[in-house]
């Protein structure tokens, strides 16, 4: 009787009658053939020493079944090299002749890709990071990893509020816990007794279980939060969390998902925690070493850009040949202000070109089409727009974030303003109407075309296997039991947090955020909540995806501020509360949802997941919240003329636009057919078309380069300006090209080894770099050019 299981359960109970010598064969197999034969599968000398076992396990029908379901599932995944599903299809082609016509050495070939890609992650840039076992025994949830998290927790919250109003801003980053945990942990393991209370109960503990562990260093980082009083910052934080656990399903689960903003993070990691160190490619340097001898450099030579020669960060050499050309300043110039377009590079600012995409981090695919149509929006559409003075944009800066009159002055909303924050028609009328520059403006159309656009793209790239999720949910089949995934394999031993527990979350989110409506005197209907709810809902599945594949997080801003405009029109502290609820629960779920990815490459428990974020989203709430009630008390907060750097920027931003769409309205602006800028709603119908016309190009000329064709990161172009320009990502290009093509393909093994290793290295040593320089000279009011 023909077996009709998943190949991935026939291979794990497959009772090995293969006639040839298995582990010697495949190993002397291997050893006679150079790693060069495997490259051309994206295969690296690691990924073979670790398959080698389980290959010798596989019998030939085996490795078919396991090839034929890596096409099946990864054939058009744009995150696999069309050269390594070419070779697979040319493998299986060999394999699928009668068992006495195939070559040992091919035999071999197909068991060995075959174990790599059901005993492991099918991309690369995962086995490259996450390991392919699991040890349920190792500790977790550890008191001293509830102490030490719960610590950074509360001063990662506390410290980023702090200086959140501060201009230039300054983040301590997820990196500065994830250094400074690990000798804490160290320390907590070699000090603490080692007695164990309530032994022979369930809830046996001890103070110090062993070495301080991988699990337990993870742990740690993921409880913390991002930054209205404590009903509102609950409701965001809670309901958000209830969100990200019901769409586990759809963005965690799938190996599809990959999340690339975890790689870098447990890159680090594996460099502190892990003190194997093979040599590649004739480097023998370990991780660890080679992270902390990076991040020193960095930190050293970050005092040029950030202190020393600040010229480093605006490398503005295309203005020196003729400073008084306004036009040449316009199109090159790298400040904030003008669009960068040159073609050399324009910073030698690490942090600065790598703000906008890391460039080792994410695929050489992703950044060519983020810098390119960047150029192409730039060239074809607002240089156009701004030379033609449309919407009288060439009488503003052509790259700016700020609202201006018609005398070209920022726009002073304070003489517009009337009783109860409404506006005065009279002043206005005498005033003036509100003018946008030429990026500002664009930027909303490409908004407005990203609503539909997401949508469009997740059901046509991904509605098939997401239907099959569906299925899997109404059947109660377990998610873990129906992947390929070994990482989902390997997670099924752990209990899962059940759907029930986190609607119960969201139930208790939106209570708070009922609380905060009728509670106090906010203007906002009670809809609000409700609203800003299904349309998270609504959105967060495609929006995920995006953000999962590409590392663009899609914004709504545009969406809440037309519906809130209308809604709640000439209110704009309820403008501000449905703006607040509507983004803040999205960015929330998917703040959660990353962690959760993370927390299942390392093998993190969910129930002890589940309990580290809901208790460290309470804690973090409070302390943001008492940061704010402190500096709320500091005379001439939020005052240039008092301090000039706290100066509150993104409250004055968030004031300014509550003013723009809460008291103006979007009719004034855009909606209406006499608005100066109702030309823009029709992003939404090209936003509906333009993945369609990728996708029929994809399906007309499969095996062509638009196989990598990712229509919402294409967008990101439109969007990125504003403060930013071309010169904060144009020197991407030529590094992606040599980590994510020139090395990656040539030398496996050492991209595999360092280069992840080599971007936290890199954010790690620029972060140290500014707080020492923000403590030692800025904060004390020290100028490096005076003291010369």
């Amino acid at each position: 009787m023909e077996d009709k299981r998943p190949a991935s359960e026939q291979v794990a109970t497959v009772i090995v009658s293969f006639p040839l010598p298995l582990i010697d064969t495949v190993e002397d197999s291997f050893r006679s053939q150079s790693e060069v034969d495997y490259k051309k599968y994206g295969i690296s000398q690691d990924d073979i020493d670790k398959a080698i076992e389980e290959a010798s396990s596989l019998t030939l029908d085996n490795a078919r079944a396991i090839l034929a379901d890596y096409l099946i599932e990864h054939g058009d995944d744009m995150l696999i090299l069309q050269s390594f599903t070419n070779s697979v299809k040319e493998l299986l082609t060999r394999l699928s002749v009668s068992e006495d016509k195939i070559e040992q050495a091919v035999e071999v070939e197909g068991r060995l890709v075959a174990a790599i890609f059901h005993g492991n992650s099918v991309y690369r840039e995962i086995r490259a990071i996450f390991a392919n076992v699991d040890d349920p025994d190792m500790p977790c949830g550890t008191v001293r990893a509830w102490v030490i998290g719960l610590i950074w927790a509360a001063g990662l919250a506390g410290l980023n509020q702090f200086f959140a109003p501060r201009n230039p801003t300054l983040t301590v980053s997820v990196y500065i816990a994830q250094l400074f945990s690990f000798p804490m942990g160290r320390f907590c393991a070699a000090i603490l007794p080692t007695i164990v209370f309530l032994r022979g109960t369930r809830f046996e503990f001890s103070l110090n279980p062993g070495p301080f562990s991988i699990k337990e260093h993870m742990l740690i980082l993921t409880p913390r939060a991002k930054s209205y009083q404590i009903c509102a910052m609950l409701a965001l934080q809670i309901t958000g969390f209830g969100l990200a656990g019901m769409i586990r399903r759809f963005l965690i689960y799938p190996p599809q998902m990959i999340w690339f903003f975890t790689l870098s993070q447990a890159a680090l990691n594996n460099a502190l925690h892990n003190q194997s160190n093979s040599h590649v490619h004739g480097w023998k340097i370990s991780r660890f070493n080679f992270f902390f001898v990076v991040c020193g450099l960095m930190f050293l030579y970050y005092w040029l850009p950030g202190t020393i020669m600040p010229i480093l960060t605006f490398f503005n050499w295309t203005t020196w040949i003729a400073p008084t050309n306004a036009t040449l300043s316009i199109l090159t110039g790298s400040y904030y202000f003008n669009l960068g377009l040159n073609p050399l590079l324009t910073t030698f600012d690490w942090n600065w070109f790598s703000g906008v995409v890391d460039p080792i981090i994410y695929p050489f695919f992703v950044v060519v089409q983020i810098v390119g149509s960047a150029l192409v929006w730039a060239v074809l559409v607002v240089i156009p727009v701004f030379f033609t003075n449309t919407w009288y944009t060439a009488y503003l800066p052509i790259n700016s974030w700020y609202a201006y009159d018609n005398t070209g002055n920022q726009y002073n909303f304070s003489r517009v303003v009337g009783p109860g924050s409404t506006l005065n028609e009279t002043a206005y009328r005498e005033y003036s109407p509100l003018f946008l520059p030429a990026t500002f403006v664009l930027r909303y159309a490409v908004l407005l075309a990203v609503i539909p656009a997401v949508f469009t793209f997740t059901w046509l790239w991904y509605g098939k296997a997401f239907g099959q999720v569906i299925k899997q949910a109404f059947r109660r089949i377990s998610v873990h039991h129906a992947s390929n995934d070994v990482h989902s394999r390997l997670m099924s031993r752990y209990h899962e947090v059940p759907e029930t527990w986190y609607l119960a979350v969201g139930a208790i989110g939106a209570a708070f955020g009922f609380a905060t409506v009728y509670g106090w005197p906010t203007g906002a209907p009670g809809w609000t909540v409700p609203v800003t709810i299904l349309l998270s809902i609504f959105f967060l599945i495609p929006i995920g995806v995006v953000y999962a594949i590409s590392g663009y997080q899609s914004s709504l801003e545009l969406l809440f501020d037309i519906i809130a405009g209308y809604a709640v029109h000439n209110r704009p502290a309820a403008y501000l509360l449905f703006r607040a609820y509507g983004l803040g629960i999205l960015e929330q779920a998917l703040f959660f949802a990353k962690d959760m990815k993370l927390a299942h490459y390392v093998k993190i428990p969910p129930r002890q997941m589940f309990a580290s974020q809901i208790i460290s989203s309470l804690v973090s709430t409070f302390v943001v919240l008492a940061v704010v009630n402190f500096q709320f008390s500091v005379k001439g907060m939020c005052n240039p003329q008092v301090n000039v750097h706290w100066v509150c920027g993104t409250a004055q931003t968030g004031f300014s636009s509550s003013l723009t769409w809460g008291l103006l309205g979007p009719s004034r602006m855009f909606t209406h057919v006499d608005a100066m800028y109702w030309k823009i709603m029709l992003g939404l119908l090209a936003g509906l078309l333009w993945p369609v016309l990728w996708y029929l190009g994809k399906r007309a000329w499969p095996n062509s380069i638009l196989r990598y064709a990712h229509p919402i990161v294409m967008m990101l172009g439109g969007v990125v300006w504003a403060p930013s320009n071309l010169s904060m990502f144009w020197g991407t290009l030529f590094f992606s090209y040599i980590f994510g093509v020139f090395i990656k393909d040539r030398w496996p093994g050492w991209w595999a080894k360092y280069a992840l290793v080599l971007s936290s290295a890199l954010t790690a040593g620029i972060v140290l770099s500014a707080l020492v320089q923000f403590f030692a000279i800025s904060n004390a009011g020290v100028s490096v050019h005076e003291t010369r």
